[in-house]
């Protein structure tokens, strides 16, 4: 209704001869008044008849949208004048982000009092900061390797109370530890027998034995397995047997070999029947692992008839100690075939204990050159990765073309072999 701006109302259109004189304008003229005390006077007719043109046009414009000064609202668009406003497209904050805790928020809007004027605008109290930023506490970093008992978890992760932020990231406890003299954390696993410190470094073993109680005069080298080989058999009564046990125990071994070959007169001899009556006192302490006696191959009789009396006697053996040689041509062949056959036998045994080959190798006419034997060995270390009850194995070096050192104490090329295959599992 854009017609209705234009035009400019007279209550006495219409009526000339009813017009009073002109006078000073008074703020209450147009209502049929006059000020109190002055000389002017307004005739009673024509002032109750413009009072009552001044009501119907009045009751006119509420349902129009005129008015008493244009199109104008409380928060409308005309104002009361025109087209102005007293605000204007005013923000009393903006984009300014005081940390994260509100967003795009605007306090008043778009809403003017006379015209397109907003008291807020789009005015947010926090906007899009975090407190933090993606940032961690940890890093990608683990006190001992490539794992950790806390792994890529971090105690917050991308949260914050308004942004990208993260209290914690990618820090790890852990990880893997280093084993002995170095290499990757892991049980021992490959040893040698009876090689001194330096050579045992040199060859990177992860333990030894030397067929008796007592280790070398060196903290290197790999972990002491102490060995109550019973050679020579002095015929030591069970107590003997349990005072040396309680000494190892004391002096914080963990595991212990039992008899050596006592299937052969020139190691520790022994029937089937001596050797059950010694073993309770061999595993007389609980706090020691105890490996079965380690008959040769050809022994396997004289074990068959041992692990039968350990299981009706309801005695213990921990793990089963193995000894194996080629000896025939073609023996020690490069997929190490005639060793695993072995190994599958004494897997068979009932019990389901862990196993480890402490003395292997290749002798007679087994071991034509230096090749064939270095071609058995990694062959065998590839066939092992098969049988996960083989816990650990000790070469023994001490035959023709089996050698792992020198003279000098330096590696042979078999040596070098053995040194390059891993030392724990």
């Amino acid at each position: 209704m854009s017609h209705f701006k234009s035009m400019t109302w007279n209550p006495w259109a219409g009526f000339p001869a009813l017009r009073p004189p002109p006078t000073t304008p008074s703020p209450l003229a147009p209502l049929g008044f006059a000020r109190s005390g002055s000389a002017e006077q307004s005739p009673t007719a024509p002032s109750r008849l413009g009072l009552v043109v001044l009501l119907l046009a009045g009751a006119c414009s509420s349902t129009s949208s005129g008015g008493g000064g244009g199109a104008s609202g409380s928060g409308g668009t005309p104002g009361s004048g025109g087209a102005s406003s007293t605000g204007g497209i005013v923000g009393s904050g903006g984009t300014l982000g005081s940390g994260g805790t509100g967003g795009v928020t605007g306090t008043g809007g778009v809403t003017s009092t006379g015209g397109v004027t907003g008291t807020g605008g789009t005015t947010g109290t926090g906007g899009a900061t975090g407190t933090g930023g993606a940032s961690g506490t940890g890093g990608a970093t683990s006190t001992g390797g490539a794992k950790g008992a806390g792994g890529t978890t971090g105690t917050g992760g991308a949260k914050g109370a308004g942004g990208a932020t993260g209290t914690g990231g990618m820090s790890g406890t852990g990880g893997t530890t280093a084993a002995i003299d170095g290499g990757s954390a892991g049980l021992p696993y490959k040893g040698v027998a009876s090689c001194t410190c330096a050579e045992r470094t040199s060859l990177k073993v992860s333990w030894y034995y030397n067929w008796t109680v007592s280790p070398d005069n060196c903290t290197t080298g790999g972990e002491f397995v102490p060995h109550y080989s019973n050679h020579p058999n002095n015929n030591p009564t069970p107590m003997d047997v349990s005072n040396q046990i309680t000494k190892l125990v004391n002096a914080g071994y963990k595991y212990v070999l039992g008899f050596n070959e006592p299937n052969k007169t020139d190691q520790a001899n022994m029937t089937v029947a001596a050797a059950i009556a010694l073993w309770p006192a061999m595993t007389s302490n609980p706090s020691i692992l105890v490996g079965s006696p380690a008959t040769s191959a050809d022994g396997q009789s004289w074990f068959t008839d041992f692990m039968n009396q350990v299981s009706t006697n309801g005695l213990r053996v921990d793990f089963i100690a193995l000894h194996w040689y080629g000896w025939n041509a073609g023996s020690c062949d490069a997929k190490a075939a005639n060793l695993e056959s072995y190994i599958k036998w004494a897997e068979n045994i009932p019990g389901n204990r862990p196993l480890w080959l402490t003395e292997w190798g290749c002798m007679n006419a087994s071991n034509p050159d230096v090749a064939t034997v270095q071609a058995f060995y990694t062959g065998a270390v590839a066939m092992f990765a098969k049988h996960s009850r083989l816990e650990r194995y000790a070469w023994y070096q001490w035959d023709t073309n089996n050698e792992l050192t020198n003279a000098d104490h330096s590696l042979t090329t078999l040596g070098t072999v053995y040194a390059s295959q891993p030392s724990t599992r």
